[in-house]
């Protein structure tokens, strides 16, 4: 029996040009400036993770928490799914949809793999982006009146748990893309290598990783 291939996408500076987690982060704070105060709250513990280069579950379901604790269980599912849909169209580089419908006219399946969680990353492409076939993200749950991860977050090396986990280890790695270094241990498996508009500091560690072998895109939004 054929393997199904895979073609393995991230999704923050990949798919779209902007830090998802951050957009939402600066939105809620404009619309509702007192929840700082649950911030500043955890500011030790947040500025320990940046300085010391910690795992960031923690920093994420702090974070997460400050903006969304006091909002009804329901409300606030649903409130994560249509925070960015209404804008994403502009945060999209125009070249996703004919990629992806490249990749699956060639029989490829795609799949998503962020550490952005997977409400938001959904909403975002409903109704816009087709042929995913599945979204590997932070998975996020209800607790102590807010939202937090479920578990660690999906970055770096975690991805490739998530992905044996969830489709096993004897797949068929097509191709991996991203633009950030975090995910070398992603696109190091990969047959195919695709960079998308990195920052100068990390196509030099592609390039030094990679020897060169790889294919950079240059993208563009609307």
């Amino acid at each position: 029996m054929e393997k199904i291939r895979y073609a393995f996408f991230d999704f923050d500076g990949t798919l779209i040009s902007k830090d998802s987690f951050i957009i939402i982060l600066k939105k809620i704070i404009a619309e509702e400036p007192y929840r700082l105060f649950f911030l500043l709250l955890w500011m030790p513990f947040l500025l320990a993770t940046a300085i010391f280069r910690l795992d960031k579950t923690f920093a994420k379901s702090a974070i997460l928490w400050s903006l969304t604790v006091g909002k009804d269980k329901r409300n606030c599912a649903q409130f994560l799914r249509n925070i960015l849909a209404t804008e994403s169209n502009s945060l999209f580089f125009e070249e996703v949809i004919p990629t992806f419908q490249k990749l699956k006219a060639q029989g490829i399946e795609i799949v998503i793999v962020t550490a952005s969680g997977q409400t938001w990353v959904r909403g975002m492409l409903h109704g816009k982006i087709e042929h995913v076939r599945m979204i590997i993200g932070s998975e996020l749950t209800f607790f102590a009146g807010g939202v937090i991860l479920k578990s660690k977050n999906c970055y770096q090396a975690e991805k490739i748990k998530r992905i044996e986990k969830i489709l096993g280890k004897n797949i068929e790695w097509h191709s991996g893309w991203s633009d950030h270094i975090a995910d070398l241990p992603m696109l190091s498996r990969a047959t195919e290598k695709h960079i998308i508009c990195p920052k100068k500091k990390h196509l030099k560690i592609f390039e030094k990783q990679f020897n060169r072998k790889f294919e950079l895109h240059l993208w563009k939004t609307k």
